[in-house]
C-alpha cells in the first residue's frame, strides 16, 4: 500500500506544473478521478492532520461537492505526539533558527524604519515601505522554515506513518528532511499516482 500526506499546498498552489487544471476545483476534481479508485481498492492512503484539514477545507467552504470529494479521498488523523520521540539535537537546531530569524526580522524592521523617516507616503496612501516591510520580514522569517504547529503536525504524521510527505514549501521539505522523511514534490506526486492508475 502506498502512503502519503498531503500538505495543503498541493490543492491551492496553482503555481506548481501537475496539469489537472487551472483552479482549485479542477485540480481536486482531476486528482479525485485518479485516486478515488486506487483508495477504494486499498492500494492509498492519503493522510492529512485535523489542523491542515481544517485549512485545507477553508478555501472551500461555500463548496459542499468539493468538501465532500476532499472527505473522501483523506483520511484525517493526528500523529500519536505523546509517543512520539524527537531527537534533542533537533530540538535545539529549531530553537536556535528561530532565534536567528526573529533577530533577522527585526534588523529588516528596523533597516526600513530608518528609510521611512525621509519618506514619508502622500496623504491618504500608505507608506510603499509597510508593503515591503511586510515582504521583507516574512522572507527573513518564515521563507525556507516551518512557520506553524500544522506544518510540525505534518512532519510528525509522515514520520510516524512512514509516508512520504507531499509538498512545495522549502521550509517544510527542509525539516521533514531533518526528521528523516520522505518527501516528494506534488508534480512527481501525481506521476507517481498516474502510474499507479
Amino acid at each position: 500500500m502506498h502512503q502519503f500526506v498531503l500538505d495543503t499546498n498541493f490543492f491551492i498552489n496553482l503555481q506548481r506544473p501537475l496539469k489537472l487544471g487551472g483552479n482549485k476545483e479542477e485540480v481536486l476534481r482531476e486528482f479525485s478521478k485518479l485516486a478515488l479508485p486506487l483508495i477504494k481498492e486499498k492500494r492509498l492512503v492519503l493522510y492529512t492532520t485535523p489542523d491542515s484539514y481544517k485549512e485545507l477545507s477553508s478555501f472551500f467552504t461555500e463548496q459542499p461537492q468539493q468538501l465532500a470529494q476532499l472527505s473522501n479521498l483523506l483520511t484525517i488523523t493526528s500523529p500519536n505526539s505523546n509517543e512520539l520521540k524527537v531527537s534533542a539535537h533537533l530540538f535545539s537546531e529549531l530553537i536556535a533558527e528561530t532565534g536567528k530569524r526573529l533577530y533577522r526580522g527585526l534588523r529588516v524592521a528596523e533597516e526600513l524604519v530608518k528609510e521611512s523617516q525621509t519618506s514619508l507616503p502622500q496623504e491618504g496612501r500608505e507608506n510603499p515601505l509597510v508593503s515591503t516591510l511586510r515582504d521583507k520580514y516574512r522572507r527573513a522569517t518564515r521563507e525556507g522554515f516551518i512557520d506553524s504547529t500544522t506544518d510540525l503536525g505534518l512532519i510528525f504524521l509522515s514520520y510516524e506513518k512512514q509516508a512520504s510527505l507531499v509538498t512545495s514549501d522549502g521550509g517544510l521539505i527542509s525539516w521533514a528532511r531533518n526528521f528523516g522523511c520522505q518527501e516528494i514534490l506534488p508534480e512527481a506526486f501525481v506521476d507517481k499516482i498516474k502510474a499507479l492508475s
